[in-house]
C-alpha cells in the first residue's frame, strides 16, 4: 500500500532510542518479555555498534546512562502488553490496528501469521516514518502489503482525518496502539485523539496506552529515575508535557467515552510481568492503560 505525505521533520530520537532497547533486551535477556528480532535493524549505526558490543553496551548504557536506563523496561513491557491484547482481539474477529506514531515498529515483520488476518496503518511524522522504511529496505525486510504508512503530525491534524486519506473503514472497529506517546502531548492534545477515535470510530474500537503518572505520586525510591529521565529526553528535544493521576484515569476515560478494559496502574506492572527472580525493576511511575469506545458514544 502507498502512503501520503503531510510534513517533513526530523526523525525521533526517542523512538530511535525505544528500538535500540528493544535490540538490548533481545540480547541481554535469558528469556526476553518480548521478542523483537528486527529491533537492532531499524537501529542507526550509533546505537547498533552499542547494542551490538557487550562492552559498549556496558559502557554506554549501564555506565554512562545509568541514571536513566532504569526506564528501559517500559519499552518492551508495553510492547508485551499491547501484543498481547491484540492477540485477543483478532481471535475476536479484529481486522483493523492502528499504530499511532509508529516509529520504529517491527510488528508487521515480526508477525506475519497476525498481519495475515489485518490491515495494519502506521501513523507517523515523516521523516521517521522514511528512516524507518529505508532501514528496512536495508536490512532487507520486505513491507507486507497489508501495511498502509500514513504520514501525519497530529499536532496539525486529528487522528480521524488523517485515516480520512486512506482506506480506512470506520464502520468496522480497530484497535489502537498509542504506546510511547501521550507524556510527549499537551493534554489537549491527547484529549483530542481520544475523541476523535471515541466519535469517529465504530462502537467496539479500543486504544492502548502508556502514561506518565503525576510525578507528585512517583514513590522515593524512583524519584530520582523519574526526574532524571525526564531531564534526559528533554535534552533530546522531546520533554515530557502531560501526566496523570492513576486513580482519576479510568474516570478520564469514561467522560471521553470509554469503558476501561484493562488498567496497570504504575505500581502493578511490576508485579504483572516480572518476577524477583527476574532482576528487572519496572519503573512505579508509567501505567498502561485498555479502554474500549462504548456502543453509545458511535456518532
Amino acid at each position: 500500500m502507498g502512503s501520503t505525505n503531510v510534513t517533513i521533520s526530523t526523525p525521533s530520537k526517542t523512538a530511535e532510542i525505544a528500538a535500540a532497547t528493544r535490540a538490548l533486551h533481545q540480547r541481554r535477556a535469558r528469556q526476553p518479555l518480548f521478542n523483537d528480532p528486527y529491533a537492532l535493524a531499524m537501529c542507526g549505526d550509533f546505537w547498533r555498534r552499542v547494542v551490538s558490543s557487550e562492552w559498549l553496551s556496558n559502557l554506554v548504557v549501564d555506565t554512562l546512562l545509568k541514571t536513566t536506563s532504569g526506564i528501559m523496561p517500559v519499552v518492551y513491557t508495553r510492547a508485551r502488553f499491547g501484543e498481547d491484547i491484540l492477540e485477543a482481539a483478532i481471535k475476536e474477529g479484529l481486522d483493523q490496528y492502528v499504530i499511532v506514531g509508529a516509529g520504529y515498529d517491527t510488528f508487521s515483520a515480526r508477525r506475519p501469521d497476525l498481519m495475515d488476518k489485518l490491515t495494519l496503518y502506521e501513523l507517523d511524522q515523516a521523516a521517521t516514518q522514511q528512516s524507518k522504511r529505508e532501514r528496512m529496505k536495508a536490512a532487507g525486510i520486505i513491507e507486507h502489503e497489508n501495511v498502509c504508512y500514513v504520514e501525519s503530525d497530529l499536532n496539525r491534524e486529528k487522528l480521524h482525518e488523517a485515516l480520512a486519506r486512506v482506506n480506512f473503514d470506520t464502520t468496522r472497529p480497530a484497535l489502537f496502539s498509542w504506546f510511547g506517546v501521550t507524556y510527549y502531548l499537551e493534554m489537549e492534545s491527547i484529549k483530542e485523539t481520544l475523541i476523535s477515535i471515541s466519535s469517529h470510530m465504530a462502537s467496539g474500537s479500543a486504544v492502548m496506552f502508556d502514561y506518565l503518572a503525576d510525578p507528585e505520586l512517583t514513590p522515593y525510591g524512583f524519584i530520582r529515575m523519574q526526574e532524571n529521565s525526564a531531564n534526559f529526553v528533554a535534552k533530546r528535544g522531546e520533554p515530557w508535557l502531560s501526566s496523570f493521576v492513576p486513580d482519576k484515569l479510568p474516570e478520564f476515560l469514561n467522560e471521553l467515552g470509554y469503558e476501561t478494559a484493562n488498567h496497570l496502574k504504575p505500581e502493578e506492572v511490576g508485579a504483572r510481568y516480572f518476577s524477583e527472580t527476574d532482576n528487572i525493576t519496572y519503573p512505579a511511575f508509567m501505567g498502561l492503560y485498555h479502554g474500549v469506545v462504548r456502543k453509545t458514544e458511535r456518532s
